[in-house]
């Protein structure tokens, strides 16, 4: 899912969240408070903080790089080992 995707679906379950928390605890009355952590509970559980990341990260990178000035970046080593036991072959 794109970032504006997944963050629409995040927010969807924000109010399906707050809906649920306030349904949950309607007789507390501290009920809009659980209502707004279930929200945020679920948005965070559908993607939601990611997604805002990745907007906030493209908004800060800018536009987008030229295919020829692309950044590489190493995310994980690998590590080859070969054993020499003095046998050729």
């Amino acid at each position: 899912m794109g970032g504006k995707q997944s963050l629409r679906f995040a927010a969807a379950a924000l109010a399906a969240g707050i809906a649920w928390g306030y349904l949950r605890h309607r007789s507390d009355a501290r009920a809009p408070v659980f209502a707004l952590l279930q929200g945020l509970q679920w948005f965070v559980a559908y993607g939601g903080a990611i997604a805002l990341l990745e907007i906030a990260q493209a908004v800060l990178e800018g536009p987008a790089e030229e295919a020829d000035e692309r950044v590489e970046r190493i995310t994980h080593f690998r590590q080859q080992v070969t054993e020499r036991t003095g046998t050729s072959g």
